[in-house]
């Protein structure tokens, strides 16, 4: 059975990454493992890693990576991401608030390279006294918040378009959930011990009035609330980065010597090979048809309907760890099951099981990045959220069957 193949070879890959094997080489054998599975010779699999490399999508990720890099460095060497630090903990006190508010910042643009720009902030923002687990799961948990709440996000608008369901309705059946997930993420960020030190303010600091701290906050953010602004005007994600980067460069009078020194320390080879690796899997497992059994497969068990199309969704944000993938392919299942009329309960279900799986998927390429940034064990952040997780499309389940 062909699906039967893709579940074997993902479940070696998760013994290997709980074996603590790098998820780039992971990710790359797997691939020609999958290859050669399916009866694709030497040839057929190079052509594959041509069509991934040469896909819009990973030059589009690739692209925004390297911005970020770019962005992330010239932030911290003119000293932005220090004042914002230091003027937030001014305002807030508890460095754990902090810690959760610069994720849910930067998520606001709906870009998968976000969370490589917000992990350097956190790790600032809490020192090394907490461990890089508890930091993982903050910055990837509190990064998707907004997906619930905000059009920009192609998840919701994907929903609406497909089934037919107005987008107000399809956000206000999903904002009880978003609330749902900030409350859910509390108790584990509260759990969090911050060495006390680190919260100290420096007296200069301290001294300044509250004024001072806004007038600080904002002019410290103001790079990358221009940058949200640009997103939120729809100007290109890549093109918005390159336009706050020049200005930058004119601001602050980087020549072209300080600036290739900049980007040398900036880019990190390996995480944009790791990021090729994933958009390599994806396109092995769309080329030799892995999921044509999954639908098919799945109707044959004796459950329900729904949870059938709960599961679906599941596993195949669960296998590619991108939104668009399970929306694009279970949507219309569903949608061709129920004959064209899907309700919002149902639909509301659907989008629960599946961003489960994505935020489960070690081929998120936000849990990939966090994880790689701050060199920490997937098993021990996948062991955090499967509560919340869980929690969340138990709720699903529940308000479908009493809606329903």
């Amino acid at each position: 059975m062909e699906t039967a193949k893709l579940l074997i070879v993902f479940l070696i890959m998760m013994v290997l990454l709980w074996r603590k094997i790098p998820l780039v080489y992971v990710v790359i054998g797997a691939s020609i493992v999958l290859a050669f599975l399916f009866g694709t010779d030497m040839t057929g699999l190079l052509i594959m890693a041509w069509d991934a490399t040469k896909d819009p999508s990973t030059i589009e990720i690739e692209a925004i990576l390297v911005l970020i890099m770019i962005l992330e460095q010239v932030l911290r060497q003119k000293g932005y991401l220090e004042r914002m630090l230091n003027s937030l903990t001014r305002l807030i006190k508890d460095r754990r608030i902090v810690m959760a508010i610069i994720p849910a910042f930067i998520g606001l643009m709906p870009s998968a390279g976000g969370a490589l720009f917000s992990a350097p902030l956190v790790e600032q923002a809490v020192g090394k006294s907490v461990p890089a687990v508890q930091k993982t799961f903050i910055n990837f948990y509190y990064r998707h918040i907004w997906e619930f709440f905000l059009p920009l996000y192609t998840g919701v608008l994907l929903v609406s378009t497909i089934t037919g369901i107005p987008l107000t309705h399809v956000l206000l059946g999903l904002m009880p959930y978003g609330i749902l997930v900030i409350l859910l993420g509390l108790p584990f960020l509260f759990r969090i011990k911050v060495d006390e030190e680190l919260a100290i303010v420096p007296q200069s600091y301290a001294e300044e009035m509250p004024q001072s701290s806004v007038k600080d906050v904002f002019f410290s953010t103001l790079p990358v609330l221009a940058l949200v602004g640009l997103v939120f005007a729809k100007v290109p994600i890549t093109l918005a980065i390159t336009i706050i980067i020049a200005v930058l460069i004119l601001r602050h009078k980087i020549n072209l010597k300080e600036l290739y020194k900049l980007t040398r320390k900036a880019i990190v080879i390996k995480t944009l090979i790791m990021i090729w690796g994933i958009m390599l899997f994806k396109q092995v497992m769309e080329t030799v048809g892995s999921f044509d059994e999954l639908p098919a497969l799945l109707g044959s068990l004796p459950v329900p309907e729904f949870l059938i199309f709960a599961l679906i969704a599941f596993l195949l944000a669960f296998l590619t760890g991108q939104t668009g993938s399970y929306i694009g392919i279970a949507f219309p299942i569903v949608m061709a099951a129920s004959k064209g009329q899907v309700s919002l309960p149902l639909a509301v279900l659907v989008f629960m099981a599946g961003s489960a799986g994505t935020m489960l998927s070690p081929m998120h390429l936000c849990l990939s990045l966090t994880i790689d940034y701050f060199k920490t064990n997937l098993n021990k952040v996948l062991r955090m959220l499967i509560i919340p997780e869980s929690i969340l499309v138990g709720t699903a389940i529940l308000s479908y069957l009493l809606l329903s």
